[in-house]
């Protein structure tokens, strides 16, 4: 690294002070400093205060590393680290070239500190870890005991949006539909007001099924359903759970992306008229006239080439839906 960093100095200083960060911090890493200098380093290299903000606690050093009043991220230019952390330096104007270098590599090994010394680090491997269907038993229990969880009890798994706060210890886990935050709960307490999915109780040993109906039925929300109880899917999630895993898509699920790639509002009224048990019904739901809904349930029957109102149309409708919904590629859509 030494070499490198003179080798490219005569060539693009900037670049080479880059490296000599990189270094910088990686040292730090390797010693493992405390946050307090992993954060003095950050404000020395980059001549300012710096701060830090995580699980609700604060530091903030002047620009010669020493402890001072706790502030906060606010406007200043920062980065983001671990679960909900943030660390900034409080440069007034203009940046300088390797502000953005030192705030990404502070972020990185606060990142790496905090994983390993906090107690609360440790609390959102163990959530990560007891729904993990690839750990081996032994690991899951380990954590199961480490969150305080009774084997004979069960708890259910909810799983929200990553940005969404929960009460209690929680995880993000990286899913193929993006971050998705974990908790494991009583099922008296798994009741989230938020957007959520909410798994099959499980005894702790079996924890990761509860994690993949929570993660099924979080995928199946929208606006007309933004919480879903897994047991309430019943057959359905037996359903999604294969669908899911089929790489074949029906033609009833092409004909629906295809009306609401030209409407997209089309689907908040095929919703209502899958949840609802008359046009009148879903006409109230949505806000619309009854004579729009009527014609538009028409047009629609013709495009996705089957009649939504009748009683096998509405089983079809329903199945689509769904289909529809794990298909999203992300939790947003």
């Amino acid at each position: 690294m030494q070499g490198l960093v003179w080798r490219l100095k005569a060539l693009d200083p900037e670049a080479s002070e880059g490296l000599k960060v990189i270094a910088y911090f990686d040292a730090l890493v390797d010693g493992h400093a405390s946050a307090h200098i992993l954060l003095k380093g950050a404000a020395v290299l980059s001549g300012c205060p710096a701060g830090y903000a995580v699980d609700g606690n604060t530091l903030r050093v002047d620009a010669s590393g020493t402890k001072t009043v706790p502030g906060a991220p606010g406007a200043w230019p920062g980065h983001d680290f671990g679960d909900g952390g943030r660390v900034w330096i409080e440069r007034s104007g203009r940046a300088f070239a390797n502000d953005e270098m030192i705030l990404e590599r502070v972020a990185i090994a606060l990142g790496i500190s905090f994983d390993r010394t906090s107690p609360v680090a440790a609390t959102r491997r163990a959530v990560a870890t007891v729904i993990d269907r690839t750990a081996p038993l032994d690991r899951r229990m380990d954590a199961a005991a480490m969150l305080h969880l009774d084997r004979d009890t069960a708890y259910r798994v909810v799983a929200v949006p990553a940005a969404t706060v929960l009460p209690g210890p929680s995880a993000v886990i990286y899913t193929e539909v993006g971050p998705v935050r974990a908790a494991v709960c009583r099922p008296a307490d798994a009741r989230p007001e938020s957007r959520s999915g909410v798994g099959l109780a499980m005894l702790p040993g079996a924890l990761e099924r509860s994690w993949d109906s929570a993660l099924l039925a979080l995928r199946l929300t929208g606006p007309q359903n933004p919480r879903l109880l897994a047991d309430d899917l019943g057959s359905l999630l037996v359903f999604a759970e294969l669908a899911d895993s089929s790489a074949f898509e029906t033609p009833d699920l092409t004909a629906l992306k295809g009306l609401l790639r030209a409407q997209p509002k089309a689907l908040v009224l095929l919703e209502a008229i899958a949840a609802t048990n008359s046009l009148r019904a879903a006409a109230d739901e949505v806000g619309l006239h009854h004579s729009t809904v009527q014609s538009r349930t028409a047009e629609y029957s013709q495009t996705i080439g089957f009649d939504i109102l009748t009683a096998t149309g509405r089983v079809r409708l329903s199945l689509v839906l769904t289909l529809f919904r794990l298909s999203a590629t992300t939790l947003g859509q």
